[in-house]
């Protein structure tokens, strides 16, 4: 089917939609993307002929024995083969391709190289994912660049040229991560049979992270060492230690665990060393790998989500280094929020480490030195100590002193990138809901100017700027109708390049009617949720499923979920509201921080109020059918609903995943205490106890009376298994019906396919018992 016919078949499906239901908001970007790809191409070929022409640990599913590459089946040659089709599952979510890391290669800005992760398409236990090439000139398909493997997970690359690649990837003996390289034909696509890389390591360690600096003279990696140990010391004591068959861990300090793993000594260290190509042409280590960090017990990237992409930047020269590091010497890493930024001289040999920031107590990080001044370079700083939620500014830092971009915005910014000619910077930032891309150009000079360069639809993110002309970028970009794909920004249109799921999309049904919508909450406030209608809706009335975000600082946005995703409910039959209520983190600084020290009331009422205003506006919602759902906060407020009855009543059932029950014991149980000691206000326990005693759901349990199912796991140390456990007892002592569903290995979110598929399956089955 051509682009064109599946544009007009979606088309058709939408008027249907409109013609069944009286919904006036339908959501155009599907439709915008796949029309523009016919019409827009050209475009960007003309416009790009006008350039330069250069010609952290979780649980991972055992990997079962039988599999191997001849079982291995593509995501659009499954679907293609369907015969029919189906309401949208989660079978189906977890078997879209997953898009990320969209590059340009360095010297024409043609060749586009990104990753491609698939699960196993029989059982969706275990995953692959590798590296494929895409030709805006020449391309009408991508071209899958090394072999797909059940097991094998290719990732962070760097484009040296148009012709070479390094990268990770566990393709080892070892199974280790290791770095390899990837040279391209003249004619890529005349691969017959992938491309097989060049191994270039053979630590005894994995390799966490990678940069390569500009020249591609240095590259800097991670690998997790002890403090004074090198890789191979730290390979051969772990070996020591696991052979004595003693597995007994002792602690001076917090953290004693950290997000899902224990803190038992390796810590993230960066590795800086010299590179450069043998006569064959490929790359070898000309040094020996420095320890930037050796002797400091502390990480960088940060644990458990910081890596090299945001955290790591090599200078224009490639003679300084950059990066953000913890300070996590002593116990209060548990309690401070603290991070800061350190350079590196490498022209120069010992030298020592420099921090930029140290005079700001709050969290400052992701640097990224200019592309075109050795001195420059701009990082995210928080003002507020201990606060995780704080609004992120943007400094600009020229080796004297420090300023203050776009000082005046209230929004929070979450990653910045560089324009070639390091005059602009484009800023990536949450607003009203939806995810965006800004560009500030002359931004050296106080008289910068902002222009948003992103859609008002969806989510936009991870932008890479074209080498040769500054107005195009690389982008991922998403939203509730439509899963991740990859397209490009130029100044007259936006362009999708990528249409890895199309054929899921096309034999599933998905819910196309969908908007934001507002009333007035707490404060006299204007609050703002989602409403995404049911697949099949009809005349009938239908019931709700009713969203609760975590966070709290956090936001339902214009976004594709492989967790709570919005269309795996409307493809069952259910209505979907999401409320973003205060302390919602994309409406201004002041919005997200009203929700500290008030857990129990503001977000309370504005969930009160917005189901009202959505009962009221969507006519067809059967309110005597309603079921609540939340997670992490979103969790915490279940609990905190189900002790009062006025709003508890209102729905039939609950269902709380990773839940705070006993505010107290939290505060003395979970790992990274600013957390809980900020958003009570700023209090310890020891020091206003009434702080947490306030609104502890487990102080109102004698008010509960609806049936509720806990989720919760085990390795979940920021929401500890005793949280969901006590939540459980509770119920089952006051004789509520209720159900727990425990996973062993799961962290704070459920991230093994097959537990995620047995997570929706418990889900629905809980929802449908209770709104027959």
């Amino acid at each position: 089917m051509s682009t064109a016919v599946f544009s007009a078949s979606i088309n058709t499906s939408i008027n249907s939609y409109l013609s069944k239901s009286k919904f006036k908001n339908v959501c155009r970007v599907s439709l915008f993307f796949l029309g523009a790809l016919v019409v827009f191409i050209p475009c960007l070929i003309i416009i790009l002929h006008s350039t330069k022409d250069c010609s952290t640990p979780s649980p991972h599913p055992p990997s079962p024995p039988e599999w191997n590459a001849s079982d291995y089946q593509s995501n659009s040659d499954y679907y293609q083969n369907v015969t029919s089709i189906n309401d949208f599952s989660q079978v189906d979510n977890l078997r879209l391709d997953r898009l990320s890391w969209p590059r340009f290669c360095p010297d024409n800005g043609y060749k586009i190289i990104y990753l491609r992760k698939q699960y196993h398409m029989p059982d969706s236990n275990g995953s692959s994912k590798t590296l494929h090439y895409f030709d805006l000139i020449n391309s009408i398909a991508p071209v899958q660049l090394t072999q797909p493997i059940w097991g094998i997970n290719d990732q962070q690359f760097y484009c040296v040229d148009n012709t070479t690649i390094l990268f990770l990837s566990n393709r080892t003996s070892s199974g280790l991560t290791q770095l390899f390289q990837l040279n391209l034909p003249v004619d890529v696509f005349n691969i017959s049979n992938f491309i097989e890389p060049i191994q270039i390591t053979d630590f005894p360690l994995n390799i966490d992270n990678l940069l390569v600096n500009r020249q591609a003279t240095r590259l800097a990696f991670s690998c997790q060492v002890y403090a004074n140990l090198s890789i191979e010391d730290t390979a051969a004591k772990q070996s020591a230690k696991k052979a004595s068959g003693r597995f007994v861990y002792k602690f001076d300090k917090l953290f004693i665990r950290h997000w899902d793993e224990y803190i038992t000594g390796p810590r993230h260290h960066p590795f800086v060393v010299s590179i450069g190509r043998d006569v064959h042409g490929t790359f070898k280590f000309t040094s020996t790998p420095i320890d930037i960090l050796f002797g400091i017990h502390s990480d960088s990237p940060t644990r458990p989500f910081g890596d090299a992409k945001s955290q790591w930047s090599f200078s224009a020269s490639g003679n300084s280094f950059a990066f953000t590091r913890q300070h996590d010497e002593k116990s209060d890493v548990a309690w401070s929020t603290n991070l800061d930024i350190y350079t590196v001289d490498l022209s120069m040999f010992n030298q020592s480490t420099i921090c930029i920031t140290c005079d700001n107590m709050a969290a400052d990080t992701d640097p990224k030195y200019s592309p075109t001044d050795e001195h420059i370079l701009v990082y995210r700083a928080q003002s507020v100590p201990g606060y995780e939620s704080d609004q992120f500014k943007m400094k600009l830092y020229d080796n004297t002193k420090t300023r203050t971009l776009l000082d005046e915005w209230d929004r929070s910014i979450q990653a910045a990138t560089w324009s070639n000619d390091g005059q602009s910077v484009f800023l990536e930032l949450g607003e009203y809901g939806i995810h965006a891309i800004y560009r500030v150009l002359n931004v050296l000079t106080p008289n910068a100017t902002v222009a948003r360069i992103s859609d008002n639809l969806g989510t936009w993110r991870d932008a890479n700027v074209h080498p040769t002309n500054d107005q195009i970028l690389l982008t991922t970009y998403e939203g509730i109708i439509w899963p991740t794909n990859i397209g490009v920004i130029t100044e007259d249109a936006t362009i999708p390049i990528t249409k890895h799921n199309d054929w899921l999309i096309r034999k599933t049904r998905l819910s196309y009617v969908y908007e934001s919508f507002s009333f007035i909450g707490a404060r006299n406030n204007t609050v703002s949720g989602w409403h995404v209608a049911p697949v099949n809706i009809t005349d009938q009335k239908a019931p709700l499923v009713f969203l609760i975000h975590s966070g709290p600082q956090n936001s339902w946005y214009d976004a594709w979920s492989y967790d709570w995703n919005f269309q795996s409910f409307a493809s069952q039959g259910y209505a979907v509201v999401a409320i973003n209520f205060h302390g919602s983190d994309s409406y201004g600084q002041n919005f997200t921080d009203s929700i500290t020290g008030e857990y129990g009331t503001l977000p309370y009422e504005d969930l009160q109020l917005g189901l009202s205003a959505a009962l009221k506006r969507y006519k067809y919602i059967d309110e005597t059918r309603a079921i609540a759902l939340g997670s992490g906060y979103g969790g915490y407020m279940i609990n905190w609903i189900a002790g009062h009855p006025e709003m508890s009543q209102r729905f039939r059932a609950l269902i709380c995943h990773s839940g705070i029950f006993d505010v107290r014991e939290m505060a003395y149980s979970t790992e990274e205490l600013w957390f809980t000691e900020h958003d009570a206000g700023g209090f310890t326990l020891y020091d206003n106890p009434e702080a947490y005693e306030n609104f502890n759901p487990v102080n109102h349990v004698a008010n509960w009376s609806q049936p509720i199912l806990i989720i919760q796991g085990g390795r979940d140390y920021r929401v500890p298994e005793t949280q969901g456990i006590g939540a459980f007892t509770a119920l089952q002592r006051r004789g509520i019906p209720s159900r727990m569903l425990y996973f062993p290995d799961e962290n704070h979110w459920t991230l093994n396919p097959l537990n995620s598929l047995v997570l929706y399956q418990e889900i629905f089955d809980w929802i449908r018992q209770w709104t027959k």
